[in-house]
């Protein structure tokens, strides 16, 4: 039921973004008409387009079926023709919407634009990244992780922290919080070397049994090396991701650079309570996320990949 409710959403959402291209400069479609709804032609082009998108939304998922897509379109032009006869074109919440999603759609194609330009890694960006990352690849690991929380006072949080990382193996660990804490909670997990992000390097060089230990606001979380597997990685098993690890940082990287060279060229007043000298200063925007790096048949994990 839920992957239905999802398809038939990033349909949905699809339609808006045919109905949004038809409202803006209209190109001529010359593409073949695969349906018609009270006389307005829906065609091959606005399907493709339809269908691309809900791609995009759903990334590692198959094409949605082109049938469904079309009558997705029809129902859409269905309700867009009564919208229209019902004036709600004219509506100001519409039009704050349309207004909003074509400056969306304008920035993110800005975005695909620029992107598109960035080069692929070499072979050598990739061999080298490859081994300056052994514990990523060459000296690859599967872990065994058992995580507690606990809740303690803030400050004995060190003191345990360090009584923790003594202690002689998981259920040590346990028994530890356990008599020291309060609401411990202890889950274990399987995860690859790549998906442990800036823990890696620590957890890298532990064996099993042994434990870091992390101060929280709240307390603190301990994570204990149940298990090493041993899982080492080629250059030719880890060379498509890394390429497109790599990629990824260098379109990051560009659009960071464009983003800056923008705002440097441009006059930014910001008014009212977001004026210089009030409380609170506009915030930066959102950093772009960092890539993640997947290898083949990696174990699913919570945590982000980096290196």
């Amino acid at each position: 039921m839920k992957i239905r409710s999802t398809l038939k959403t990033s349909v949905a959402l699809a339609c808006v973004a045919v109905l949004l291209a038809a409202c803006s400069k209209k190109a001529q479609d010359t593409s073949a008409t695969l349906a018609t709804v009270n006389g307005e032609n829906i065609t091959q082009d606005q399907l493709d387009f339809a269908t691309r998108q809900v791609v995009a939304a759903r990334p590692g998922a198959s094409a949605p079926e082109a049938g469904q897509m079309l009558q997705g379109l029809v129902e859409q032009r269905l309700a867009v023709q009564k919208a229209e006869k019902d004036k709600l074109d004219r509506n100001p919440g519409v039009l704050q919407a349309l207004e909003a999603a074509r400056k969306d759609a304008l920035a993110r194609y800005y975005v695909e634009q620029l992107t598109s330009k960035v080069p692929k890694p070499t072979a050598d960006e990739i061999k080298q990244y490859y081994e300056s990352h052994p514990a990523n690849f060459a000296q690859r690991n599967i872990y065994v992780l058992q995580k507690v929380d606990a809740r303690v006072a803030p400050d004995q949080a060190r003191a345990l922290a360090a009584s923790a990382q003594a202690a002689g193996g998981a259920a040590a660990v346990v028994d530890l919080l356990k008599a020291k804490g309060t609401a411990v909670n202890v889950t274990e997990t399987t995860q690859a070397a790549e998906s442990l992000g800036p823990l890696l390097p620590k957890i890298s060089t532990m064996s099993a049994g042994q434990t870091i230990a992390i101060p929280q606001p709240q307390g603190l979380t301990a994570l204990t090396v149940v298990e090493v597997r041993p899982q080492p990685v080629t250059l030719a098993q880890a060379q498509a991701a890394i390429e497109q690890f790599l990629w990824n940082q260098k379109k990051r990287d560009a659009l960071q650079a464009e983003t800056k060279e923008l705002r440097a060229k441009a006059r930014i007043d910001y008014l009212g309570k977001f004026a210089p000298g009030t409380t609170p200063a506009p915030a930066a925007s959102a950093a772009q996320p960092e890539p993640v790096l997947t290898l083949p048949s990696s174990p699913a994990s919570a945590a982000s990949a980096g290196g």
